[in-house]
């Protein structure tokens, strides 16, 4: 009996060191906190705080949750749209030792800054970044590092990563301990109503301030912001929202728009090509136009299959106009670098 009791006790012992140690190396590892991360995305998804970082004046920003994004949904392995984001998360891990798709738990991307959550190890970073020539600065009592004339990062308590050039870097430190993106209410509603539950949502400010009340009667003003949601399922959904000054202003946008896919085929024929010009005229085509007369805003959605998404990135690749504006834009980065 002694005997049989020493056993179970030596294997209560053995399972109690095998869980303690299997939790330490999740922890170390990364997994326990990946882990947390996948359930809290699913169960409270949310802006995790990033938009604390960003200057209130900010006009464009985008949420991504890399622990929604289903890359199947996206085509089959070696299709264009993953096998471009197999390259972006290689070269960003080979060159800051960062895994896109494990460490990032969130990111809010502007325009000037990419702003992330998860699990950084920040004097690893700086070691691994000292071989690209990146050196710490210090601003208002925080530490970064930078490459001149290029561009900048700060891990900040080791859960916290910016990205961006040096002077949206000494921004986002300004906004973070004045005034930030985070206490504007109307990009936090509409961030909120376009849903986090999917692997992108983004806000785009069109117009500021409050329309007059003859604008409103007459729906002579322009959109204010258009929000936008992206789903992966067996392909894509995109949910887009026009917010106008009033119930008349989105009627008379969602004719616009609907008379404007019409030709839509023969307007971006010159700036992307025949191809990409094609396929983008079928996914207007097939997109839903909808308006919401209780808050003035137009409902776009659509759906683009994996395959045709494929088509998509090789058509983009292809299109010799785009090309050629790409060429222009690394000109002008190679001609003013820091701007």
């Amino acid at each position: 009996m002694a005997e049989r009791k020493a056993r179970k006790s030596r294997a209560s012992w053995a399972i109690v060191i095998g869980l303690g140690l299997a939790l330490f190396l999740a922890v170390k590892t990364g997994w326990a906190g990946f882990g947390w991360a996948q359930l809290r995305s699913i169960v409270y998804p949310g802006n995790d705080g990033l938009l604390e970082w960003l200057p209130a004046d900010t006009q464009a920003v985008a949420i991504v949750d890399p622990h929604q994004i289903h890359p199947k949904s996206l085509g089959w392995e070696r299709s264009a749209a993953r096998e471009w984001l197999d390259r972006i998360r290689r070269d960003v891990k080979n060159a800051s030792g960062v895994d896109l798709l494990f460490d990032v738990d969130k990111l809010a991307i502007t325009p000037t800054l990419v702003v992330m959550s998860g699990r950084f190890d920040g004097d690893k970073l700086a070691a691994q970044l000292a071989e690209y020539k990146y050196t710490k600065a210090d601003y208002n009592s925080r530490t970064y590092l930078v490459r001149a004339g290029e561009d900048a990062l700060m891990a900040v308590d080791d859960d916290r990563l910016l990205y961006g050039d040096e002077s949206s870097i000494k921004s986002a430190i300004d906004a973070k301990a004045g005034v930030s993106l985070a206490k504007n209410e109307q990009v936090i509603e509409r961030l909120a109503r376009i849903g986090y539950k999917q692997p992108l949502v983004a806000t785009i400010q069109l117009s500021g301030g409050r329309p007059s009340l003859r604008a409103m009667l007459t729906g002579s003003t322009g959109p204010h912001a258009i929000s936008i949601g992206v789903r992966t399922a067996q392909g894509i959904d995109v949910h887009a929202t026009v917010e106008a000054a009033s119930a008349s202003a989105a009627e008379e946008l969602a004719r616009l728009l609907d008379e404007k896919r019409a030709g839509l085929t023969e307007s971006v024929l010159a700036t992307t090509g025949p191809e990409l010009g094609t396929l983008l005229a079928k996914v207007a085509h097939d997109t839903t136009i909808k308006t919401d007369p209780a808050t003035g805003q137009v409902d776009l959605r659509t759906h683009v299959s994996s395959s045709d998404l494929d088509v998509l990135v090789q058509s983009a690749e292809r299109s010799a106009p785009l090309s050629e504006a790409y060429k222009a834009f690394r000109l002008y980065q190679l001609l003013a670098p820091g701007q």
